[in-house]
């Protein structure tokens, strides 16, 4: 079968097209009718919907047409798991911890001016600047 739609690894991307075209949905309807009539209705619909997405994902993945959780998946939680069940990932050195002298080779003088960089974009906040602070926090 097709890779994209049998993996269960893409069907976070699936949701997330799904939701899109829910929220598009509920956009238009809220355009037909006032906010506060459709609150409830809303809700309900989002409960189920949710409910269904779930309960059919499940389903999939019980009958065989989804393909249950692969060592890519397990990889994210447990860093390890490569390492003891797949031996082939852990004989690669890319995929072994790069040591600490490697790092600040790379990046040199930037351990020492990142912290500064960052303060410096707190002195006058703008969306650019809170873009940068956070992806240099969470990147």
């Amino acid at each position: 079968g097709f890779q994209p739609v049998r993996t269960s690894e893409h069907m976070a991307a699936a949701g997330v097209f799904v939701l899109l075209q829910a929220v598009a949905f509920f956009k238009y309807l809220q355009t037909l009718a006032p906010s506060d009539k459709l609150r409830p209705l809303f809700t309900m619909a989002i409960i189920g919907v949710a409910g269904v997405v779930f309960l059919a994902v499940c389903g999939l993945t019980v009958a065989g047409v989804i393909a249950p959780w692969s060592g890519r998946f397990y990889s994210l939680w447990d860093t390890g798991y490569a390492r003891i069940h797949i031996p082939i990932i852990s004989s690669v050195s890319e995929h072994q911890p790069t040591a600490w002298t490697s790092f600040f080779f790379d990046i040199h003088v930037l351990v020492a001016v990142f912290p500064a960089g960052v303060w410096f974009c707190f002195a006058e906040l703008n969306d650019l600047r809170v873009f940068v602070i956070l992806y240099a926090i969470f990147a």
